[in-house]
């Protein structure tokens, strides 16, 4: 009998502590403890949370060093603010580095969360952008030797470079008789590396001095020439290498000191499905190799300009026409203005 009571007791006990351990781990699931990464780069309306503080709108860390973020979901890495800031997508007040995530498209954020997106190169919560509030703009002169312009026949073939240079005289930039150094070629227009390349135009350029603003555009030649025969995502190799030549590229400019970076991409294509479609998917990935360039890089898209307008594309239907030239160099001259580019 009395080994039938310790057995009794014993399972008693062991019933009692299963209990417990099943009370402690169902509380447990009721209230999770939430890590920092929970809040890392979700917008700051309404504060932060886990030593989290707001830097150009979203809950983050100051940085030293990428080892600094190692907490934050293991895709964090330590990003300068200096060139956001310039771009106007920061405050003029922030400074230093922030634990950010770069990207170049939504799957790069998906380890971060299922509902964060690639924008304008850093992975954040879907809705509208932070808007700092503006600083007080201190454009510089943009002599004849300080501006560069490089590309393909948008800008090499039309009178887009003549209507720009016009507007540059209009702002007291230039003086009548002078001109912008302008590389652009239809036949050395590839963003992917090689004797074809923008790379190439700049490295021309490069020999005869500095520039202080590249003017840009870019991206129709690797598609009209790197056709992705149906495989229309970021893996084409033709895709894949047009944003690796424009990161490089980038990367270049920021070594030789260049200032700012104006890269304006096309409107719609008319008439031409398949070039649509490939500029469709380029649109996005150089839109964020452009956002997370350490060159200030301010990215203009022209289809709010050209949308409506068919006689701005010659017959091809992507060439400016002589009224599409004058529309696109006006816009692209006021946005270097609103940008603090030009004055």
């Amino acid at each position: 009998m009395n080994l039938e009571r310790r057995l009794r007791s014993l399972r008693s006990l062991l019933l009692c502590a299963l209990g417990l351990l099943l009370i402690f781990s169902c509380s447990t699931k009721a209230s999770p403890q939430v890590g920092s990464e929970t809040h890392f780069l979700r917008y700051c309306g309404a504060g932060c949370e886990g030593g989290m503080e707001c830097l150009c709108g979203v809950c983050t860390k100051i940085c030293a060093a990428t080892a600094d973020c190692a907490n934050l979901g293991g895709v964090a890495s330590c990003a300068p603010l200096g060139p956001r800031v310039t771009e106007q997508r920061c405050g003029a007040a922030e400074a230093g580095s922030m634990c950010d995530a770069p990207c170049l498209g939504d799957a790069d954020c998906s380890k971060l969360s299922p509902e964060r997106i690639c924008a304008d190169g850093y992975c954040r919560e879907p809705g509208p952008a932070f808007k700092p509030e503006p600083a007080a703009c201190m454009p510089p002169k943009l002599g004849a030797a300080d501006l560069l312009i490089l590309g393909d026949v948008l800008l090499e073939l039309t009178s887009f470079a003549a209507d720009f240079e016009q507007a540059a005289v209009s702002a007291g930039n230039l003086s009548a008789g002078e001109h912008y150094r302008n590389l652009a070629a239809g036949g050395s227009s590839l963003l992917a590396t090689g004797a074809l390349s923008i790379d190439n135009e700049y490295t021309s350029a490069r020999a005869s001095g500095a520039a202080r603003v590249i003017l840009m555009d870019g991206g129709a030649t690797d598609v009209l020439t790197g056709q992705c025969a149906g495989m229309l995502t970021p893996d084409c190799p033709a895709a894949h290498a047009a944003v690796s030549g424009a990161e490089q590229l980038f990367a270049r400019f920021a070594r030789d000191g260049v200032e700012h970076v104006v890269y304006f991409f096309y409107g719609d294509p008319v008439g031409n499905p398949t070039l649509k479609d490939g500029l469709d998917l380029m649109r996005p990935l150089l839109k964020n190799a452009c956002g997370r360039s350490l060159v200030p890089c301010h990215w203009l898209d022209l289809r709010p300009t050209f949308n409506g307008h068919p006689e701005y594309v010659a017959a091809e239907g992507l060439v400016f026409t002589d009224a599409g030239a004058a529309v696109a160099a006006a816009a692209t001259y006021a946005f270097m203005q609103k940008q603090c580019v030009a004055n």
